[in-house]
């Protein structure tokens, strides 16, 4: 199967194609009367189960899964190790249904593209999770530094997580972290600095 970068969880209906990109901060925001039960993290295995049109991303394309991965809480630190993913899963808050926002991934140059932003349409229920995940699959993508992930809707900020994405030998442990029994173990990491703990 054709692998694809981007990965997110198609558990409520997708909305048109995104508009344009909005810019942001690095600082990390929750806006708790919205979205409830913010969670972020890596994933080091997901099962995909098709694929769909993302016009605003480098590839053109996101892929989708039907059971919501798993997301290790170990931080904001993320090594820059090729098929490892990290992202942010949420639900709309108690009485909130959110169809059409904006899920945009904020990054580093990918070198010889320059490609910095990407983005596509997401939508939150208060009785389900959505989990949006980015996943290094080719070498140009694993760049170091700040990554954002941040979802908008009708002008308002969701969430936004920002990520430090560092070398892999400036991760502890970083060259059997996608072993089984390595991931469940590793306790978390400090938080990405300058990000609140």
């Amino acid at each position: 199967m054709k692998h694809m970068r981007l990965t997110f969880l198609l558990a409520l209906s997708i909305a048109a194609p995104a508009a344009e990109a909005q810019e942001t901060s690095a600082e990390l925001y929750i806006n708790t009367a919205l979205v409830a039960e913010v969670s972020y993290g890596l994933n080091c295995a997901v099962e995909i189960t098709g694929s769909m049109e993302a016009p605003d991303t480098d590839r053109g394309q996101v892929d989708v899964f039907d059971t919501p991965p798993e997301l290790s809480p170990l931080g904001q630190v993320v090594p820059a190790l090729l098929g490892l993913g990290f992202g942010v899963r949420a639900r709309a808050a108690d009485g909130v249904t959110i169809t059409g926002a904006t899920f945009t991934v904020h990054h580093p140059p990918f070198p010889g593209r320059g490609t910095t932003t990407q983005s596509w349409r997401a939508s939150y229920s208060d009785s389900a999770f959505s989990t949006h995940l980015y996943r290094f699959d080719f070498p140009y993508e694993a760049v170091t530094g700040t990554w954002v992930m941040h979802a908008t809707y009708e002008g308002e900020t969701l969430y936004r997580i920002p990520f430090t994405v560092v070398p892999p030998e400036a991760y502890p442990g970083a060259a059997t972290l996608c072993d089984p029994e390595s991931l469940l173990s590793f306790a978390p990491l400090p938080e990405a600095e300058g990000a609140p703990g």
